[in-house]
Order: structure tokens, then C-alpha cells, then sequence
């Protein structure tokens, strides 16, 4: 009779954590309303109903973490009454059985039983967070029966794989604290559970974020990588004068040296691919990542089909992606798929050079540092002369498992070609 309500698939995403309930349990709701929103290493994300029904029960609580599939909660068909659920709820297993196991259906690990007499229900109280147990890993039965006989989840001692907790571990951190000292043995003082790591006096613990453990562990993995960069002097003279052009009116530079990065990469496909260790993924078309500075941390969206673009569309699509990155309204399926990436840390101030860690399993980043004024031999004639013109040293990231020099410097040459002819 009862479903359970687990975290969707979404793209890449493998973690979530509960950012809030937005129907109650035993509240009915229709299908596309939204039952709970989860925040993903990405963005935040609107749980949609497939279909009616009513929320029998949340076994999640806000601010709980999961990886996709796991259950966060359980619900009926439409119409079914407080009671019906409840009676459901016996059914399945979720009080304490009389025998000697106790088990939660919500669970696939058994415990020992403990005497029963004058407990709670194990339906009626809300499995305490994860982070109870200090960082350590516990089951979702071992904090569910910490909330029933009020065990410090922090001082149980884990005997599982990794010193996970186990619900036999509560228990036994239950029964201890119960048993009466010998009376021939004075009662041993407690043992004093390790402190965390202090920090200064005017110094603040700020958790990270999912997203930005995540960025986290993507550098660590973009760390291991070879990576070499190559750098390259475009001047921008002629970019900058066909802005003022008719045809280059509400182009942005980032989106007239985008548009010239895709048809660079039409012509240079080794760049525009995906490393696997037992092959390369070359992509037909060009699924353009675009680095965004947003106030979480750092977002790739990506502009699909780049090459389909003009100059102006591909300014325009640049323009709606940041925007909505900055404001936390990025869909999943706008961050995903992305097979070359263009990181523009020159936006935000005078950056001399923008060597960057690749985004993997992309095989090579283009950074752009900022727009400079710098002395260039320019022909006057049939000599040279020395002009102050507006440069760009862009910076060509590459896995070097994937491609060597040649291919970047070839493609850098193009992209120099491109834009210093517009």
C-alpha cells in the first residue's frame, strides 16, 4: 500500500542533501506539485510529484544528505485516510516486533532486541542527522533508534566497516548507560569523547557546501591529470572594431571569442573530446562550457550546439546562462554534457594569465586573462611599425594523455587567425 519516495536520478548528480518538506505529512498533493526541494553539488532542485497521492511519512529530515535512490519518504494513493496509513505503517514492520529481532523497514540491517516495555514506537520519532555522529558514517537505522532511547550518537562507539555505526551499536550504548555500576567496583569515570580541532579565538567554522566539496573533489581528480598549457597573443583590434561595426551591435567579446573558439574546434576535433581510459569520445557538435563566478562557487553551464550560433546568439546565450547561474536557476540538464570549456577569469579584474585545471574528462580549457594595452608590430606597408593595440594572452589548458603540442598550437593559430581577421 505504501511507496517510497526516493531522491529522482538527475543527470551526474550522485549527492543530495534535504534543504526543506514543502508538503506535510498526511497532506495530499496532486502530480507536478512539488514535495521537496534538494540542494545537489550544482544547483538546488524542485522534487516534483509524478502523481497524486498523499505523504505518508517524511523519514528525512532538512539538511540530510543522500545519494540518488536512496528513500526520504513514503506515500499512498490518493484518499487514503490517517488510519489506513497508519495501520500500514504497523504492517510493514516499522513498529518494534515482539520477538527477538528489532527491525525498520526503512532498513536492511537487524539488531538485537532489547526489552520493548514502555519504548517508543519506531514511527514516532524522526531519525536523528547524520551529523550527530561527529563525521563519522551510521546507518539510517542506528539514527533512528538514537532518537528513540536518546543515545549521544557522538559518544557510541562504531564497530562496523570504518568504525561505522550500527543500530546494535546504539543498543549497546543504550543498555550501558542503563546497567547499574557493581556495587563492590566504584563506577568507572566516563572516557571523554575527542574534542574537535579548536580554532582561534576570532576564528569561525564555516561548513562547506555540497557544491563546493564537490568542486573540491574534482580539482583534487583535475590535479592528478598532465596538464600543460600553452599560451597565446591575439590582438583584439579587429574584434574591437567590429563591435562597433553594424553586424557586431550587442556582441560582447567573451561571445565573439566563443563564437571563434567553435569554429576553431569544427576545424581542430581533437580538442572538442572526452579522455576514457580506454578510448577518446570526439563530439560531431560543439557543447560549449562556460565558467560562471556565481555567489556558491563556481558553475559550468553549457551552451549546447554552439556551432548553430551566430556571434549575437552566441552572446545572448552566454548572457542568459551566467545570469541565471548567478541567481541559482540553472536546470540540471544546463550543466551537463559539456565537451570544451572556456573559463573567463579576466571579467573580474586584471588577471595577467589564466592557466587553469581542466574540467574533466574534457581534454583541454581555453582561460582568458584580462584585455591589456601592449606595444605590437603591426604592417604599415611594405614595412613594420609599432602600434598600441588591445591583446589578449590566452592560455590553452591540455591533457596531455590526449593531445600533444602540435594539435594546440594548431588550433591556437586558428582561433588567432579567426579573430584577429574579423
Amino acid at each position: 500500500m505504501l511507496k517510497d519516495l526516493c531522491i529522482p536520478r538527475m543527470g551526474s548528480v550522485e549527492n543530495a542533501r534535504l534543504l526543506g518538506w514543502r508538503v506535510a505529512e498526511g497532506e495530499s498533493f496532486e502530480a507536478g506539485q512539488i514535495l521537496y526541494e534538494v540542494e545537489t553539488d550544482k544547483t538546488s532542485v524542485e522534487v516534483e510529484a509524478s502523481e497524486a497521492g498523499v505523504l505518508a511519512r517524511q523519514t528525512a529530515s532538512e539538511g540530510e544528505e543522500f545519494k540518488v535512490g536512496d528513500k526520504v519518504g513514503l506515500w499512498a494513493a490518493p484518499g487514503t485516510t490517517p488510519t489506513a496509513i497508519a495501520k500500514a505503517m504497523g504492517d510493514t514492520g516499522s513498529s518494534p516486533a515482539p520477538a527477538k529481532e528489532y527491525a525498520v523497514a526503512s532498513s536492511t540491517e537487524t539488531v538485537a532486541a532489547a526489552p520493548t516495555s514502555g519504548t517508543i514506537a519506531a514511527t514516532d520519532v524522526r531519525p536523528l542527522p547524520r551529523s550527530a555522529a561527529g563525521g563519522r558514517k551510521v546507518s539510517p537505522l542506528a539514527r533512528r533508534l538514537a532518537a528513540q532511547f536518546g543515545v549521544d550518537l557522538a559518544a557510541v562507539n562504531g564497530t562496523g566497516l570504518g568504525g561505522k555505526i550500527g543500530g546494535n551499536d546504539v543498543l549497546a550504548a543504550r543498555d550501558a548507560a542503563q546497567a547499574p555500576a557493581p556495587l563492590s567496583v566504584p563506577a568507572a569515570a566516563p572516557q571523554p569523547v575527542a574534542a574537535p580541532t579548536p580554532v582561534a579565538h576570532d576564528g569561525e567554522l564555516v561548513p562547506h557546501s555540497m557544491r563546493r566539496r564537490t568542486i573540491a573533489q574534482r580539482m583534487t581528480v583535475a590535479a592528478s591529470i598532465p596538464t600543460l598549457t600553452a599560451d597565446m597573443e591575439i590582438d583584439l583590434g579587429a574584434l574591437m572594431a567590429f563591435r562597433k561595426s553594424p553586424q557586431g551591435a550587442d556582441t560582447s567579446v567573451l561571445g565573439l571569442i566563443a563564437h571563434a573558439a567553435t569554429s576553431a574546434l569544427l576545424e581542430h576535433p581533437r580538442l572538442n573530446a572526452h579522455w576514457r581510459d580506454d578510448a577518446m569520445v570526439s563530439f560531431r557538435s560543439v557543447h560549449l562550457g562556460i565558467a560562471v563566478d556565481a555567489p556558491d562557487g563556481l558553475v559550468v553551464p553549457v551552451v549546447r550546439n554552439a556551432e548553430r550560433l551566430s556571434p549575437r546568439g552566441m552572446t545572448e546565450a552566454i548572457g542568459g546562462l551566467a545570469a541565471r547561474a548567478r541567481d541559482g536557476q540553472l536546470r540540471l540538464e544546463e550543466m551537463d554534457g559539456g565537451s570544451f570549456t572556456i573559463s573567463n577569469p579576466g571579467s573580474l579584474g586584471p588577471v595577467i594569465r589564466a592557466e587553469a585545471l581542466l574540467n574533466p574528462p574534457q581534454v583541454a580549457l581555453l582561460g582568458l586573462p584580462g584585455i591589456v594595452r601592449a606595444p605590437v608590430a603591426v604592417k604599415h606597408g611594405d614595412d613594420w611599425a609599432m602600434a598600441v593595440r588591445p591583446v589578449i594572452r590566452a592560455s590553452l589548458s591540455f591533457d596531455h594523455r590526449a593531445l600533444d603540442g602540435g594539435p594546440v598550437i594548431r588550433f591556437l593559430n586558428t582561433l588567432k587567425a579567426r579573430i584577429e581577421s574579423l
